[in-house]
C-alpha cells in the first residue's frame, strides 16, 4: 500500500481562486482546506463596515446590561421586544436584525462557490474545517466535507477535526459560528475536543486553534494555543496535529 499523500491548507480567507489552481495543479490522495474559509459575510465592504460598527455598538450595550452571557443577535431580538425601547435602539437594532439575515446568506453563497470548485476535482476525499470567521458548516453546502466533530477512516489512517477557536471574532454574526467548547480552563471532563478525540482515536488531527507552545505565539499576549489539545497530542498515539489560525 502506497503512503497517503495528503495537501493542506489553512486561513484562506476567501481567496477561492487559489485554492482551485491548489486543487486542479497538484495531485494527492486527501485534500483539507481548512478554515477560515471567508473573508467578511458582505460582498460589500462598506456593508461589512457599518455592520461591524452596529455590532460593536450592540456589544457594548450587551456588556453594560450586564448580558455578555447571551449572543449578540439574541440579545438584539429581546431588546426589541421591550416596550419601552428607545426609538434609535429599535432603528439599529431592526438594522442589525437585517443585516444579520443578509449576513448568513451571502456566508453560504461563499460557500456554495466554494463547494462547486471542491467538486470539480472530482475527489470525495476533499474536506473543510470551520475557523473563527466561518459559520457552522453544517448548515452550509459544504456539509458532507465538514470535519468538525467529524472523523474519516482514510486507508490505514484516521483523521478527525475540530474547528472553532478560544475567541469571537467581530464582524461575523455570533449566532452561527461554531460553539468553541475546548478553551483555556474547560476542564477535560467538560472539554468538548478532548471528549471527542479520546473516543475517536485519530491518527490525524486536524484544528483550527493550534496546541500550545506549537506556532502559537502572539507578540500581545504571548501563547494562545490549546494546553488540552498540546496534552492529547503528547499522551496519544497522533502521528500529525494540522492546525492554523495563526498567520
Amino acid at each position: 500500500m502506497h503512503p497517503m499523500k495528503l495537501i493542506y491548507a489553512a486561513d484562506i480567507h476567501g481567496a477561492f481562486e487559489k485554492v482551485k489552481t491548489l486543487l486542479y495543479e497538484t495531485v494527492a490522495d486527501t485534500y483539507i482546506i481548512s478554515g477560515d474559509l471567508i473573508d467578511i459575510p458582505f460582498y460589500h465592504m462598506g456593508m461589512a463596515i457599518r455592520y461591524h460598527e452596529l455590532q460593536t455598538y450592540f456589544h457594548g450595550l450587551r456588556g453594560r446590561m450586564g448580558k455578555t452571557g447571551t449572543c449578540i443577535e439574541d440579545f438584539v431580538d429581546e431588546l426589541l421586544e421591550k416596550p419601552d425601547i428607545q426609538e434609535e435602539v429599535q432603528r439599529q437594532g431592526t438594522m442589525y436584525q437585517q443585516y444579520t439575515i443578509r449576513a448568513r446568506r451571502v456566508m453560504q453563497q461563499k460557500y456554495k462557490v466554494l463547494e462547486n470548485i471542491i467538486s470539480l476535482k472530482q475527489n470525495p476525499r476533499v474536506f473543510c474545517l470551520p475557523g473563527n470567521y466561518d459559520m457552522d458548516l453544517k448548515y452550509t453546502a459544504l456539509h458532507e466535507r465538514d470535519l468538525h466533530l467529524h472523523w474519516r477512516q482514510l486507508d490505514r489512517l484516521r483523521i478527525a477535526g475540530y474547528g472553532g477557536a478560544d475567541v469571537w471574532t467581530s464582524g461575523i454574526p455570533e449566532r452561527y459560528i461554531v460553539k468553541y467548547r475546548a478553551g483555556i480552563g474547560v476542564d477535560e471532563k467538560d472539554n468538548e475536543m478532548y471528549l471527542f478525540f479520546k473516543a475517536v482515536k485519530p491518527d490525524i488531527i486536524v484544528t483550527h486553534q493550534p496546541p500550545h507552545g506549537i506556532h502559537d505565539g502572539v507578540l500581545s499576549t504571548g501563547p494562545c494555543g490549546s494546553p488540552t489539545l498540546r496534552s492529547f497530542c503528547d499522551n496519544h498515539p497522533v502521528i500529525l496535529s494540522l492546525s492554523g489560525h495563526m498567520h
